[in-house]
C-alpha cells in the first residue's frame, strides 16, 4: 500500500514506498490532492479515464506519467481501488504505485549482458557484428581492419593452472588488451581462446603509408599485453599470441566475409607461431576499389637481455611496495545534489626511493593472491589511520577500500578488518569495501565472508558496475550498500551520446530500485559531471571534481573546495542534452517555466533569439500529450553540439 486518500482524493496516509519513489516525505503531502504528482507531460486523457473509472466505483489499473519532488518524470504503474462505507458510498481510495522505469532498467541491463562474454566481460561476437555493421554504415572514407587474436597452446595453459586459472588468465588478458589498444579500437571476445579487434578509420585508402604506420602502432600496443607474465593462482604464466588481420572492403557490407579473411590470416600466422618476429599476418585486400596491398613488417620483440631487465624492475617494485613504499592516496567522492564531500576512496600508490609515484597498473599485475591479501591489509590499516587522524583535526568522513575477491577466501579476512577498526577506533559504518564486478565472488566461502563483514557493520560496494556480468543476480543476492558505475560507460559518448545517457540513467534507476547509493566514476570533465547532475546521479567521482591526492592534503582541500556545478544551470552541450532527454524520453514537456528553465540561458549563449532552435526549445514548455517531432529536432541539434565537442563553461 503506497497511498490512502479520502473521497476527494486528498492524501491521508503514505507508505515508505511512496517516499522512495517520489522523494516526498509524509509531512510534505498529507492533506494535498494526489494530483500534485501530475505535470505538464501527464496525459489528460489518462487522467480523465482514471476519474471516470473511480467515480463509477471500479478499480483502475494502468500507467501514468508522474513527477518526483525534484521535477524528474517517471512512469508510474498505478492501481487504485475505491473503498465503500455502510451505505455503499465511496469513502476512501487505496492505491499502490510502482516505478516501472525498473522494467526498462532490467531490459537494458539484460541487453547489456546478452552482448558481453560471461568470462572476460568483453563484447561478444554478436556485439562485434553489430559494431561492424554500424561502422560500415558510418565510415565511408576510412579504412577498417579486423584482427583475430589466438592464444597459442591455451590447452597447455589450462592443464597447468586448471579451468579456473584459465578463466582468470582470459579475464586478465582481456583487461590488458582493452587498456592497451587505445582509442578507436574495439576489443571483443570471440570464444575461449580467441579475441577480436576492430581498428576503425585508419585513414584514406590512397594513403597506404599512413595506414601502415597506424596499424603497426596498434599491433605493437596489443602485443605489450603478453610481454610480461601473468600471475595466476600463485603461478607465473607466460603467454604468446598469433594474430590475423584483414581489411574490410569499402564498398562491401559482407561482415562474415571480412571475418573469414581474418580467420585465414590467423591460420597463416599460426603456422609461424614459433617465430616470435612473425606473430601476425596481414591478408592482402581483396577489393579492386579498396586499399592496395599493404606490406607491414612486425617490429622485433625485445631481446632476452631487455626482458631480464624488465623482470628485475618488476621484482624491485614488488619489494618496495611491501617495505615502506605503499601510500594510500585519497580521491574525494562528491554528493552531486549538495556539493558536499560524501567520502573518500583510498587508492594504492607506490612511492619509489627517489619520490617517483607509480600507479597501480604498474604493480598490481605483479601480485599473486597472497600479495593482494598483504596489500589489502596494509592499505586498510593506512586508510583507517587517516580517518583517525582527520577526526583529531576536526574532519569526519568515510573511506572506501578495494577488496580483492581472492582475499575473501582467507578465513582471517573479517578478523583483519575488525582488528584494524578497533586499532584505530573507527565505527564500522564509516568503512566501505569495494568489490569489483569484473571479478568472481561466487563461492560459499566468499559469500559467507561477505555476510560476516556486513554483520560486523561494514558497508559493501559493487565497483565498476557495467563492466562485468551477472549484475542483477549479484545485486539481489549480496548485501551491497553502494554501486559504482564503470568509467567505461562513457567510452562511446561522442559517437553515441544518447545510448550513454540511457545507460547512465538506467543504472541510476536500478540503484534507486535496490535502495543503494550510486556513484558515477570517471567524471573527468565538466560535460560528464553536468550530465550526471542533470540525470539525478546521487554521487560522483573523477578528475573534474577532485584528483587523487596525498591523505595529508584532504583537510585543506575540504576547507577550500567549491562545488563547480548547479542543477539549475546548464553550461555544456552534454548537460543540455541530458536535461532535455530526461523529459523527451518519457514524452513530457519541460516542467519548469521557460524563464526558469536551465536550457534558456544556454540557448541564448549559443543561438540568436530568432533562430529555429530557440523556437523549438520554447515549444518544449507547451503542454503536449503526443510524441513531439519538435522535441526530436531539438535533441538532434544538441547531439550535433556534443559530437562537435562544443562546451561553453562560463
Amino acid at each position: 500500500m503506497s497511498l490512502i486518500t479520502d473521497a476527494q482524493q486528498n492524501i491521508l496516509h503514505v507508505g515508505n514506498s511512496f517516499t522512495t519513489i517520489t522523494g516526498y516525505g509524509a509531512d510534505e503531502v498529507l492533506g494535498r490532492n494526489c494530483r500534485m504528482l501530475q505535470g505538464p507531460g501527464t496525459d489528460r486523457a489518462v487522467v480523465a479515464t482514471i476519474s471516470a473509472t473511480l467515480w463509477a466505483g471500479d478499480a483502475f489499473e494502468g500507467d501514468i506519467l508522474n513527477y518526483r519532488k525534484d521535477g524528474s518524470p517517471f512512469w508510474n504503474g498505478l492501481k487504485v481501488t475505491p473503498l465503500r462505507g455502510p451505505a455503499d458510498e465511496i469513502t476512501h481510495f487505496v492505491s499502490t504505485q510502482s516505478d516501472i522505469n525498473t522494467r526498462r532498467a532490467f531490459q537494458d541491463t539484460l541487453r547489456f549482458q546478452a552482448l558481453h562474454d560471461v568470462v572476460t566481460d568483453l563484447p561478444n561476437r554478436r556485439y562485434l557484428e553489430q559494431h561492424l555493421a554500424r561502422e560500415r554504415a558510418d565510415l565511408h572514407a576510412g579504412v577498417t581492419a579486423i584482427g583475430l587474436i589466438n592464444i597459442n597452446e591455451f590447452r597447455r595453459i589450462n592443464e597447468q593452472v586448471g579451468l579456473r586459472g584459465g578463466d582468470e588468465l582470459l579475464r586478465a588478458l582481456g583487461r590488458r588488451f582493452r587498456n592497451l589498444a587505445g582509442e578507436g579500437v574495439f576489443v571483443a571476445s570471440m570464444k575461449a581462446d580467441e579475441f577480436a579487434v576492430v581498428i576503425d578509420d585508419l585513414g584514406s585508402p590512397r594513403d597506404s603509408a599512413n595506414i601502415d604506420d597506424q596499424l603497426e602502432e596498434v599491433l605493437r600496443r596489443l602485443h605489450e599485453a603478453v610481454e610480461r607474465p601473468f600471475q595466476v593462482l600463485g603461478q607465473s604464466v607466460s603467454v604468446s599470441i598469433s594474430m590475423g588481420v584483414a581489411f574490410c572492403p569499402l564498398e562491401s557490407d559482407d561482415i562474415l566475409n571480412c571475418l573469414g579473411n581474418a580467420e585465414a590470416a590467423l591460420k597463416a600466422a599460426q603456422r609461424c607461431r614459433h617465430d616470435p618476429q612473425r606473430w601476425w599476418y596481414v591478408a592482402p585486400p581483396v577489393s579492386e576499389t579498396g586499399t592496395q596491398a599493404i606490406t607491414i613488417f612486425s617490429t622485433p620483440l625485445e631481446t632476452q637481455a631487455e626482458r631480464a631487465l624488465q623482470n628485475q624492475r618488476f621484482e624491485a617494485h614488488r619489494w618496495r611496495l611491501f617495505n615502506g613504499g605503499l601510500s594510500m592516496y585519497m580521491q574525494p567522492v562528491i554528493n552531486l545534489r549538495t556539493g558536499d564531500l560524501s567520502r573518500v576512496e583510498a587508492l594504492a600508490r607506490l612511492i619509489l626511493v627517489d619520490g617517483t609515484v607509480v600507479g597501480p597498473d604498474q604493480f598490481l599485475p605483479l601480485l599473486d593472491d597472497a600479495g593482494h591479501d598483504d596489500l589489502f591489509r596494509l592499505g586498510l590499516d593506512e586508510a583507517l589511520g587517516c580517518l583517525a587522524r582527520w577526526d583529531r583535526e576536526g574532519l569526519s568522513t568515510r573511506v572506501s577500500v578495494n577488496l580483492p575477491p581472492s582475499t575473501l577466501y582467507d578465513s582471517n579476512c573479517t578478523g583483519w578488518v575488525k582488528s584494524a577498526l578497533e586499532r584505530h577506533n573507527i565505527n564500522p559504518s564509516r568503512l566501505s569495501l569495494e568489490l569489483l564486478e569484473t571479478e568472481s565472488a561466487k563461492s560459499a566461502v566468499q559469500i559467507a565472508a561477505i555476510n560476516d563483514l556486513r554483520t560486523l557493520g561494514v558497508e559493501l560496494a559493487l565497483d565498476d558496475l557495467g563492466s562485468g556480468h551477472a549484475t542483477l543476480k549479484r545485486l539481489s543476492e549480496l548485501p551491497f550498500d553502494t554501486i559504482k558505475l564503470d568509467r567505461g560507460l562513457f567510452a562511446s559518448l561522442n559517437n553515441r551520446p544518447l545510448e550513454t545517457l540511457s545507460m547512465l540513467a538506467t543504472l541510476t534507476q536500478m540503484g534507486r530500485d535496490f535502495k543503494v547509493d550510486v556513484v558515477a566514476e570517471g567524471l573527468e570533465d565538466a560535460r560528464l559531471a553536468e550530465a550526471a547532475v542533470m540525470l539525478g546521479v546521487p554521487l560522483g567521482q573523477g578528475y573534474f571534481l577532485a584528483r587523487p591526492m596525498p591523505a595529508s592534503s584532504i583537510p585543506d582541500w575540504v576547507a577550500a573546495y567549491e562545488f563547480p556545478l548547479s542543477a539549475g544551470r546548464v553550461t555544456t552541450a552534454l548537460g543540455a542534452l541530458a536535461y532535455h532527454w530526461k523529459y523527451l524520453r518519457w514524452g513530457s514537456p519541460h516542467s519548469l517555466p521557460l524563464s526558469a528553465c536551465p536550457l534558456t540561458d544556454f540557448m541564448q549563449r549559443h543561438t540568436p533569439q530568432t533562430s529555429r532552435v530557440t523556437a523549438l526549445h520554447e515549444q518544449q514548455h507547451e503542454p503536449f500529450n503526443a510524441p513531439s517531432t519538435n522535441g526530436q529536432q531539438l535533441q538532434e541539434w544538441l547531439i550535433e553540439l556534443v559530437q562537435d565537442h562544443v562546451t561553453a563553461v562560463v
